[in-house]
């Protein structure tokens, strides 16, 4: 009797810490092409520091989680930066799509860096 109330008080145990995490999974988007994934994008929880990169379905996770507010940090080559704060809960799951915009730089600044790296190479030449 005594070794099944021991058993019990073990599993009674080990499920309520199992329960004490939950984790975040989602995908990274395009926002302005039809919600194509974005491939081995980066996603950071900026107060742990862990990162993770989308597969190529744009799927990212992460799993146990501390119960609280985290900042997800999401960034791809050509795209802005996105920072988004969700609240992972015990023993949950959270979805989450996180859609990225295209950085947008316009043919004036690209000409004037253009012009400014031709100014400064010509400079040393001589």
């Amino acid at each position: 009797m005594r070794k099944i109330l021991l058993i019990a008080i073990f599993f009674v145990t080990a499920f309520s810490f199992a329960q004490q995490t939950g984790s975040v999974q989602g995908y990274l988007l395009d926002l302005e092409s039809n919600n194509e994934p974005l491939i081995y994008a980066k996603v950071v929880i900026k107060e742990t520091g862990s990162e993770a990169l989308s597969d190529e379905k744009g799927l990212f996770k992460f799993d146990n989680l501390k119960a609280g507010k985290y900042t997800l940090v999401s960034s791809f080559v050509g795209y802005e930066t996105k920072e988004s704060t969700i609240k992972v809960i015990n023993g949950k799951s959270i979805n989450i799509k996180l859609h990225l915009k295209a950085d947008s730089i316009s043919i004036d600044d690209l000409m004037l860096t253009l012009a400014s790296t031709d100014k400064k190479d010509t400079a040393i030449n001589k």
